[in-house]
């Protein structure tokens, strides 16, 4: 199936995320340590041991579920550590209360990210700009802070690539409009060698994709959903029968992210280097 339509993760995917965290997660610790009037570094530096010794086990919890691993990224790391950290103390135990201000202190953190592309970044996206392809990017981040980091970058053509921001990927949620479309993604996805499910029904993520197919006029297995977090940015495309790429990095993917992708033949593949995308669509770069 030719592509029609490409959507483009922005942090992590377009950015070097370790790079350009790194304030963030200073200005994130120190807020957290405020919110439980103590500055615990030792807590912080052994919950993170105890993540990357058991990967598979600890998350993003959102509503009660694990919506995305925790080693993902800086920004879902310190939201996991945040998580463990105001259970060991007791800390913001209403579910509602403990989303809001989580929600707050990353929005707050992230003024402070730096600004650190990926190589290739600005021609990846120039080419992208030039070929004609409808290209969006649609990110859990705001949009005004997106755009401050792509004109940041400045690649010719910016203004043809559209941005979606507060996509809220992390969201497992009904849609607010019922879809046939939707209604064919499953609650869950068992992959072998995780031992948590995937819940693939985020229907706010959803929302915004269907935005942008209505707009295009395009079949969900015409567009190609590039993203580095299978849980927030593919597993959705992957049961609405869309093409991926997942962008990886630092992070080597999951043993079972990469069976599912290989799974998938000629609609999935992965890569670290961003001229994949383009050879993805068929664009010389």
């Amino acid at each position: 199936m030719a592509t029609k339509c490409i959507v483009l993760d922005f942090d992590g995917t377009f950015t070097d995320v370790e790079r350009e965290a790194a304030p963030f997660v200073e200005v994130y610790r120190d807020a957290v340590f405020d919110l439980l009037g103590r500055e615990d570094v030792a807590a912080w530096e052994e919950r993170a041991a105890e993540i990357t010794r058991n990967p598979g086990r600890y998350g993003w919890i959102h509503d009660g579920r694990i919506v995305a691993p925790a080693g993902a990224d800086p920004y879902i790391r310190s939201t996991t550590i945040a998580q463990l950290l105001f259970e060991k103390y007791g800390v913001l135990r209403g579910e509602a209360t403990r989303t809001a201000v989580l929600t707050v202190l990353y929005h707050l953190a992230y003024e402070r990210t730096l600004t650190a592309f990926r190589p290739r970044a600005k021609e990846v996206l120039e080419a992208l700009a030039a070929s004609g392809l409808p290209t969006f990017v649609v990110t859990n981040a705001r949009a005004d802070a997106a755009l401050r980091k792509l004109r940041t970058l400045g690649p010719e053509g910016l203004s043809k690539i559209e941005v979606h921001g507060d996509a809220r990927k992390y969201v497992v949620a009904e849609p607010e409009t019922e879809d046939a479309r939707f209604s064919r993604v499953p609650a869950e996805v068992r992959l072998p060698g995780l031992e948590r499910p995937v819940y693939s029904r985020r229907g706010r993520y959803w929302e915004t994709l269907a935005k942008i197919l209505q707009k295009t006029n395009v079949a969900p297995e015409e567009v190609l959903v590039c993203g580095d977090i299978y849980e927030l940015d593919l597993a959705l495309p992957i049961a609405l029968g869309m093409q991926v790429h997942m962008v990886t990095g630092p992070r080597v993917p999951a043993a079972h992210e990469v069976a599912l992708l290989e799974s998938l033949g000629a609609r999935a593949s992965h890569g670290d280097e961003l001229g994949r995308i383009l050879a993805r669509v068929g664009i010389a770069g």
